[in-house]
């Protein structure tokens, strides 16, 4: 039996390679490492057995280019029959020949890939909503006046502040069609994320963890690009992290642009827990 990996980008690996390990940074060995970068990372692990072979995936982390891969390289082994093994809640296995792999990867990843039209829901709010902050009151009152008088690092030093570093900071580079991350508040998300946040700089905005959730915050970020004065809104979101699966986050979100002559187009937005927060209510 031999064991060969498939990365995020689509790089295959051997088994044993242990400059693997070293690039992500992993605690684990062997099988451990095998099974926490399918279940965590979107790999794809790939035991051959003589004629035949097992593909183990996550199909709602699994990456495009990991499942492309795989298929290119089903195609180049002349095996006819696989068993692949999904991950959700626990493995699920089924016996498949390769000829029909690609139409059955498609279900498995489409099915797991669906969020629930309510996982993500937000609802715009009054300035009386942020009244309990009365430093952050004040600059979403005086946005308009203030945005272009004072400094962009000066700015942002003091929203870093009130936001207590949950916040990010996105640019639209002229030449990008994407918004980017420019900084990541080491306020967000869980400290298991720290890689992922140290890599996001320069990424589009909708590429996090829970794939879903960031396509919709990447839609409010570039409707918000266009906002002369802050948006405030209320958001209940059910995320899918792969260390926590399907958890529940409420909070306030603030989003303030930054439109100044000749610079890129900034924005910052930043969030206060609030765990008050029902947007689901009326749903019940």
């Amino acid at each position: 039996m031999s064991l060969l990996l498939i990365d995020d980008q689509g790089e295959l690996w051997r088994g044993e390679s242990r400059q693997l390990r070293v690039a992500f940074d992993s605690p684990y060995s062997g099988g451990e490492f095998v099974e926490y970068a399918v279940k965590n990372l979107g790999f794809v692990a790939i035991n051959v057995f003589g004629a035949s072979c097992q593909a183990r995936l996550r199909p709602g982390f699994v990456t495009e280019r990991a499942t492309k891969a795989l298929l290119e390289w089903l195609a180049r082994s002349r095996l006819e029959r696989m068993v692949v093994s999904a991950f959700d809640k626990e493995w699920q296995s089924q016996l498949v020949r390769v000829a029909d792999a690609h139409s059955h990867l498609s279900q498995l990843i489409n099915y797991a890939s669906q969020a629930k039209p309510d996982d993500f829901l937000s609802n715009s709010l009054d300035i009386s909503a942020i009244a309990g902050r009365p430093l952050l009151r004040d600059i979403v009152e005086a946005w308009p006046h203030i945005v272009g008088q004072y400094e962009y690092d000066a700015l942002l030093a003091l929203l870093r502040g009130i936001f207590e570093n949950r916040f990010v900071v996105v640019k639209m580079p002229a030449e990008a069609p994407h918004l980017l991350f420019h900084e990541v508040g080491n306020g967000l998300m869980y400290s298991a994320y720290e890689t992922w946040r140290s890599c996001a700089i320069g990424a589009p905005i909708e590429e996090q963890p829970d794939r879903h959730f960031g396509r919709w915050v990447a839609s409010t970020y570039n409707a918000a690009a266009h906002d002369v004065v802050p948006r405030i809104e209320a958001v209940d979101a059910i995320m899918r992290w792969p260390h926590a699966g399907r958890s529940r986050h409420r909070y306030k979100r603030v989003i303030f642009p930054f439109h100044a002559a000749g610079a890129p187009k900034f924005l910052v937005g930043g969030t206060i827990v609030d765990d008050s927060i029902d947007l689901r209510i009326a749903k019940r």
